[in-house]
């Protein structure tokens, strides 16, 4: 029973070592082309090359019968044996910029904005909708694959010879084409030689009518003249289309060309205007089908043919005593002579000529594996590496050990990976480091065709150590192979190695960096950002959060977020770049060479932004555009709010409960607002407890706060806010604490909560610190349980009323110590500095049995004293027990 020949999923290495057949045309059907959008006949008959429904039995090399359901065939213009290019790392980067169209950056990736992998994109196994630009680099690479003196692939199997119907001789035009300088090229320097099989090919305009019997008599000539190899194709050449015939089908038409426009020119944009504009569908069936018999009548018989013999040719050697015992009697005891076939090629390689056993052998597996018979295939390669490789002929040998494990992946049987991965390594590193000139076109080619054929085998195990063959020395292709490492190790094991990802999108990202595009750069290191934050224990935060998010890895986290940064700058996306630094300075584990750099980067990074802006007619203020910064940090749990001018004692709202020593607030709960108030125009002192994080000095300039001021009712409808004072300058050593206080003046009664600290970080960067501090954990609903949800909080706050008095209480000559049985008089100073009258002034002690605590005295303006009404505030007597509480009998008034 015939055997299938290839997977549905491996069509593309089928597709790249397909027959090429030269197509060589008269001038008289350059219009033809022009008005069909197609520079050549060739570019014509393209997209009907592409699977070609053959569904023809045939018989491999040993003789055993085989279906081949369908065969790709590619049409060139032209044939010559060149050295394969050379190009610089400046060129192989232009042209993987070339493969990206649009923006890189908005390209979807295999993982989620919210952390975790797209389990549905793994499934699909796209590439293109991942890495767009790898598929066009991937059909680029091995379309320009040239023809070469160690392979038969890209060597034209037959010449496809093309005449108009309208040319007076016909038979003259077609013989005069296989005088042709591409056509003699082709039977003198290529593997076909003088067997290369010529097909005739006759186009005539098929609404011509009037002609029908004539084209008929002049096609007969030619088949007698030439031979069967020979075609009528009657398609539409000059005829104008009418509304019904051709502008109905005229988007499916184009289309088809369109469709494989990518495949043909992956890196060209199509011509303007439709493709085949005098075309109609019945038009497009006849070029189908004259291709179609084009190679199932003649192209396939006569390479089945040509494997016949080459078989029987080369049986000797394939048996292989014959040849093992010459080549080991010269090596042992003969001279160092090579082989007769053996000369030099183009780039200096020793490679065979092509009537050698050798070269016979190279194009029989090659023609083997063009009809997809592997298994033949590779055993014919089998042996020819074998004789490759006792001539020393590296490219040749490199060449032949390539396709011996791309037959094996293409079989049925499933090969043993460590052959496959060591042949392929092998075969990688004789091109680039064996050979004379070091082939990096070949050795690409290699890793490409291994990648595809592991990827389709789900092998991904492999696939990130073949794609690093590629050299770092390429540049942004040294990137795009690791993108694609990266993105294997995504599918390698049951669950996606995310460590492994985020490891050669780096090294990915690094490459791109270098070679300039930004775009492709920062869409490698947000995928690592990702990639690390949805990686198991690694104690950061969600990767959809607003900052950057931490994996654990410091070293890591700076490298991503300093190369975010820096391709934010060069794209002028100032805003994510300053993210990305200020990330950079809140980690706590940089070195201080490093902290250095870093702050002088994002100070730099503002300026260059400001004068951006400027220069654009922007405008703002320096701290009303403020960045919130990791440094300094500033914890709002040791912030205190003080009353007292000189910053001692505590100020509030107190009760004095009956039969209790101490007083105690009037609210039992520390946080709530009405804890702290004051009088209007009282200042109240804000300590806040400032640590430099980093270890590298630090300078904040014009220190203040930031806050919210709520008008109580009754208020003007534009009440002044507070005044807040600021600290001008303070400086911060490495690791540094200091406490910085900030005074506030209410104006108006209402509520004032503090907000931010604000400050030039270095004199140069505005920027803030939020003050915030949770409330007390919320429990009344199911979400407020499963989620931690905090009530808001009030402590950095109070509130300023006209109903308060505002005392200044001072001790005047009061003594540090005391002698034992010594007696000495100080005074209580209160005086009123607010405009509502006092009463009811209370003197608690905490040791009240050292205090004899006389009457109040009222001082004037003339600092005359006099004695106030009233009774002693205690009754000085040793028999009476000291009391805790002494009230003032009169008022003090202003």
């Amino acid at each position: 029973m015939p055997r299938p020949a290839v997977a549905q999923k491996r069509d593309f290495v089928a597709k790249a070592f397909c027959p090429r057949i030269l197509v060589v045309a008269t001038p008289a059907l350059a219009d033809v082309c022009a008005v069909n959008r197609c520079s050549t006949f060739a570019e014509l008959l393209a997209p009907f090359g592409q699977d070609v429904s053959t569904q023809i039995t045939i018989q491999d090399g040993q003789g055993a019968p085989y279906f081949l359901d369908k065969l790709d065939v590619k049409f060139t213009t032209d044939y010559a044996i060149e050295q394969q290019p050379q190009w610089t790392q400046a060129e192989l980067d232009d042209m993987v910029r070339r493969c990206i169209t649009g923006d890189a950056e908005q390209t979807p990736m295999p993982l989620l904005p919210g952390g975790g992998v797209d389990a549905g994109a793994l499934a699909a196994d796209d590439a293109g909708g991942w890495a767009p630009w790898y598929v066009r680099l991937r059909q680029h690479w091995v379309n320009e694959m040239a023809a070469s003196e160690h392979e038969a692939f890209m060597h034209p199997v037959a010449c496809l010879l093309v005449a108009s119907g309208s040319e007076d001789d016909p038979v003259g035009a077609l013989r005069g084409l296989q005088s042709h300088p591409a056509v003699r090229r082709v039977r003198q320097q290529s593997f076909s030689g003088a067997n290369v099989l010529f097909y005739s090919m006759l186009v005539h305009d098929g609404r011509d009518t009037g002609v029908v019997q004539a084209i008929d008599q002049t096609f007969d000539q030619v088949r007698r003249a030439l031979g069967q190899n020979s075609a009528l194709l009657r398609i539409n050449t000059s005829t104008e289309l009418g509304e019904a015939e051709g502008d109905g089908d005229g988007s499916r038409i184009s289309g088809i060309w369109t469709h494989s426009w990518p495949t043909t020119h992956p890196l060209g944009a199509p011509a303007e205007g439709p493709f085949g504009g005098m075309l109609t569908m019945r038009d497009v069936a006849a070029l189908r089908d004259a291709v179609k018999q084009m190679m199932v009548r003649s192209v396939v018989p006569h390479m089945q043919y040509q494997i016949r013999v080459l078989s029987e040719q080369t049986a000797n050697e394939r048996r292989g005593i014959t040849g093992r015992l010459f080549s080991a009697g010269r090596r042992y005891f003969g001279t160092s002579a090579r082989a007769a076939g053996a000369v030099a090629g183009v780039g200096g390689d020793v490679y065979f000529r092509y009537d050698s056993p050798e070269a016979l052998m190279r194009k029989l597996a090659d023609y083997s594996f063009m009809l997809k018979d592997f298994s033949f295939a590779q055993s014919v390669y089998q042996v020819a590496r074998r004789d490759f490789q006792s001539e020393k002929a590296w490219k040749c040998y490199a060449g032949a050990q390539e396709m011996v494990g791309v037959c094996r992946l293409m079989g049925d049987a499933h090969p043993q990976r460590a052959d496959v991965d060591a042949g392929f390594d092998e075969a990688a590193a004789m091109y680039l480091h064996k050979t004379t000139t070091p082939c990096l076109y070949l050795a690409v080619r290699c890793v490409i065709v291994y990648y595809e054929l592991l990827r389709h085998g789900r092998l991904y195990a492999l696939a990130p150590r073949a794609l690093l063959q590629v050299p770092a020395t390429t540049g942004a292709l040294h990137g795009l192979m690791a993108e694609q490492a990266a993105y294997a190790h995504l599918r390698r094991g049951a669950r996606p190695e995310l460590r492994r990802f985020a490891f050669y999108a780096m090294v990915a990202a690094q490459a791109f960096r270098a070679a300039g595009m930004g775009g492709l750069a920062r869409r490698c290191l947000r995928m690592v950002r990702l990639a690390l934050a949805s990686a198991p224990a690694d104690g950061g935060a969600g990767a959809d959060s607003g900052l950057p998010s931490r994996s654990g890895w410091s070293s890591i986290d700076s490298y991503v977020n300093h190369g975010l940064g820096q391709q934010c700058v060069a794209a002028r996306g100032y805003g994510d770049a300053l993210q990305y630094f200020t990330a950079l300075l809140g980690s706590g584990q940089i070195p201080e060479k490093l902290q250095s750099t870093y702050l002088q980067e994002l100070l730099q990074l503002y300026l260059e932004s400001h004068d951006s802006a400027a220069a654009a007619g922007g405008g703002g203020g320096e701290l009303g555009a403020a960045v919130e910064l990791p440094i300094p940090t500033i914890d709002a749990r040791m912030a205190r709010i003080i009353m007292s001018p000189e910053l001692e004692g505590e100020d509030g709202v107190w009760l004095w409960r009956p039969g209790v020593d101490d007083p105690r607030r009037q609210v039992d709960d520390a946080r709530a607002a009405a804890n702290l108030c004051c009088s209007v125009g009282e200042d109240v002192a804000v300590l806040l407890m400032v640590t430099n994080p980093l270890t590298v000095g630090i300078t904040l300039n014009r220190f203040t706060l930031d806050c919210e001021f709520t008008p109580a009712d009754g208020e003007a409808s534009a009440p002044a806010p507070p005044d807040v004072s600021t600290a001008d300058s303070v400086i911060l050593e490495g690791g540094q604490t200091t406490m910085i206080s900030v005074t506030i003046t209410p104006r108006c009664a209402g509520r004032v909560d503090i907000r931010d600290a604000r400050y030039l970080l270095c004199d140069i960067l505005p920027a803030r610190t939020a003050l915030v501090l949770p409330g007390r954990r919320l429990n009344d609903t199911g979400a407020q349980r499963a989620t931690p949800t905090y009530a808001p909080d009030a402590r950095l706050g109070f509130s300023a009323d006209h109903g308060f008095p505002r005392l200044a209480v001072s001790l005047e000559d009061f003594p540090d110590m005391l002698v034992s049985g010594s007696m000495h008089r100080t005074s209580i100073r209160i005086a009123n500095r607010g405009s509502r009258p006092c009463r009811g002034v209370a003197l608690w002690l905490s040791h009240p049995s050292f205090f004899d605590v006389r009457s109040p005295v009222l001082v004037g303006e003339d600092d005359a004293a006099a004695d106030a009404p009233g009774g002693d505030m205690y009754v000085y007597s040793d028999s009476v027990p000291p009391v805790a509480e002494a009230r003032v009998a009169n008022d003090l008034r202003d």
